[in-house]
């Protein structure tokens, strides 16, 4: 018995942590400037054998707002990439996805656990019990159809009591977002450089935006996942999450031949990869 009310005692912090109402925290504000692009470094090198005129690279990167899940809304305050691979065989053969990678560095939740409880305590914010980070995990289900771009994913959760492999949702039972994107909105932030498109490519910016998906509850986190999941409401329904992303985009081909490059907003538009 001793035993069983330590270990929920000790689950507490991160189960309160998740579940605090966010009222004190404001939104975001979007990216000031566009992210830095380099498909020279960024993209995975060319299939063996592939046409690189029929081989496009596209990055995708999340630069700003925030996700509500359940009672746990969290800003984006370090950025999400999406780097992905799509072929063709011919012109008039439609795209698929090689290779599609999310990635992003832990976003720290201010204050903590006293932070999210509205009474941030700056200096001890980082200590083990304190610290609480959150980071994406793609899964699967990547499409890009504007005006809708798909992704799965699950949400790891990082602190001292959350054993590793830790999150919000799984593999089998991730978040599907369905992001509109408001083509509308689309607009040129960075023109790049047009005779060398791979290096220094034409980035666009887009809001995008979803409130329709449902969060599942938590999975691996062992002692700590009922506690989370009573405490903040998972598994939590459509209709009471969103997503809010200050999202920029960019892609070119693999010959990058300045003459190849279309209209960059008039190619995205037309783009049709996936599902």
């Amino acid at each position: 018995m001793k035993k069983r009310f330590f270990s929920a005692l000790m689950a507490a912090p991160l189960g309160i942590a998740l579940a605090a109402p966010p009222a004190q925290a404001a939104p975001a504000a979007p990216a000031a400037t566009a992210p830095s692009i380099d498909f020279t470094t960024e993209c995975p090198p060319l299939p063996e054998g592939q046409d690189p005129a029929l081989t496009t690279c596209m990055v995708i990167v999340v630069g700003g707002g925030s996700m509500k899940l359940g009672g746990i809304t969290q800003e984006i305050s370090e950025e999400m990439r999406i780097v992905a691979q799509a072929t063709q065989t011919s012109v008039s053969d439609p795209l698929e996805f090689t290779s599609v990678e999310l990635s992003g560095k832990p976003m720290k939740i201010p204050g903590g656990v006293f932070g999210l409880l509205g009474y941030p305590i700056p200096a001890i914010e980082d200590w083990p019990l304190v610290k609480i980070e959150v980071k994406p995990e793609y899964v699967g289900n990547f499409s890009f159809m504007l005006p809708s771009v798909t992704l799965d994913m699950k949400i790891g959760v990082l602190n001292t009591l959350a054993p590793q492999g830790c999150a919000i949702g799984s593999d089998q039972d991730p978040l599907k977002l369905d992001l509109g994107v408001d083509i509308t909105g689309l607009e040129v932030v960075d023109p790049g450089d047009p005779s060398n498109p791979y290096e220094r490519p034409t980035i666009l910016r887009a809001p995008a935006n979803d409130s329709s998906f449902a969060v599942p509850k938590t999975s691996g986190c062992w002692l700590l996942g009922p506690i989370t999941d009573a405490l903040a409401g998972l598994p939590s329904a459509s209709g009471n999450n969103a997503a809010t992303f200050d999202t920029y985009l960019s892609l070119a081909t693999y010959d990058s031949a300045p003459a190849k490059q279309a209209d960059p907003v008039e190619r995205l538009k037309s783009l049709r990869i996936g599902a």
